[in-house]
């Protein structure tokens, strides 16, 4: 677990449910969630639900970079650009970028593959887009960041493990600041692959899994500083088991995060009814609020344990501290602790 002691300076982000994270936070609150749209691939059984996102307006400058560039670069770039502008720190060679996903650009990779399967070959065009990096590249680019730059792929703990990164880049003096970023996007393929496994559910049928969902958030953070809020650890989570046990391992983790201590709320990473982690929640902490923002929002895996901390942040004037536990589709879990600026 790291006692990381960070100052979160600004944030941004693009959802279905909004750019102005404000209105973002209330849709959250009053529990309203965007329109549902449905993806379905050729051969497929049966639509999957999904909430889509609109690709977001850039400047011109950045326009012309992205002009053949999927939508999980789009939505990375406005993200960035926003934090970036609502933190007031000017980007340059002392700003690192970490950069997280779960399943990159699905689209052009499908399409790239089609092509290839098809014909033998595929686009040059389409190809650029497929490499996991490919976001990071063009935030570097689009900021002038010519410091550290890491992009990190795994399950929905990667947003987690990305501000745990930062951490390491800043106290090691290798970055003053850092630029956390994580996107997604929605292509049926991955849609049909997920109905496949079970975490969705098929358009149609009573909802038991997750809506899945596309966009970005970005947090730009920097060394302790008592006057903003601070992500005060992050652990280094654990490998999750069937049973039992998994339980108590979700139990424990809560307790070395916070300390023994009782924070004021928990941002759960359950996209629905996910019994284990509330009851291990209520296990640790008896009768604090809780918040599921993916029960709105939908499930964007590392798209989604940022905005826990997002909606953690602006739970903190009222709960003082704020524990945010991610579980991840591949068994892992890792959690952070918020606490309020001082005063």
């Amino acid at each position: 677990m790291k006692n990381m002691g960070l100052s979160l300076l600004g944030a941004g982000c693009v959802t279905p449910l909004g750019r102005d994270w404000k209105t973002v936070w209330d849709r959250i609150r009053k529990n309203q969630p965007p329109e549902i749209s449905t993806l379905q691939g050729p051969d497929c059984p049966a639509p999957v639900e999904v909430y889509k996102t609109p690709l977001p307006e850039v400047p011109e400058r950045v326009a012309t970079r992205l002009r053949r560039s999927a939508g999980i670069s789009y939505f990375a770039c406005a993200a960035a650009e926003d934090a970036v502008r609502n933190s007031g720190v000017l980007p340059g060679g002392r700003m690192a970028l970490v950069y997280a996903t779960s399943d990159g650009s699905v689209a052009y990779t499908r399409r790239f593959y089609k092509d290839v399967l098809a014909r033998g070959t595929g686009s040059p065009l389409l190809f650029p887009e497929t490499v996991y990096n490919a976001p990071a590249s063009h935030i570097a680019a689009m900021l002038g960041l010519d410091g550290v730059v890491l992009t990190l792929v795994n399950d929905a703990t990667v947003g987690l493990s990305a501000l745990a990164t930062a951490a390491d880049l800043i106290f090691s003096g290798e970055a003053d600041q850092c630029l956390v970023v994580a996107a997604e996007e929605l292509d049926w393929i991955t849609c049909e692959g997920y109905r496949r496994w079970g975490l969705t559910t098929p358009s149609g049928r009573s909802r038991r899994g997750a809506v899945l969902t596309e966009g970005a958030v970005a947090l730009v953070v920097g060394p302790a500083d008592p006057a903003h809020a601070q992500i005060l650890h992050v652990h280094s989570g654990k490998l999750l088991s069937r049973g039992a046990s998994r339980h108590r391992k979700i139990v424990q983790i809560l307790g070395e995060t916070t300390r023994g201590e009782t924070p004021g709320v928990a941002v759960l990473s359950s996209s629905g009814p996910n019994h284990q982690e509330e009851y291990s929640v209520r296990e640790c902490f008896s009768g604090i609020p809780t918040l599921v923002p993916k029960a709105v929002a939908g499930e964007a895996f590392a798209v989604s344990s940022l905005l826990q901390c997002l909606c953690g942040w602006e739970s903190l004037e009222a709960s003082g501290r704020a524990v945010i536990p991610v579980l991840g589709w591949s068994g892992q879990i890792s959690c952070a602790l918020l606490a309020a600026p001082e005063g």
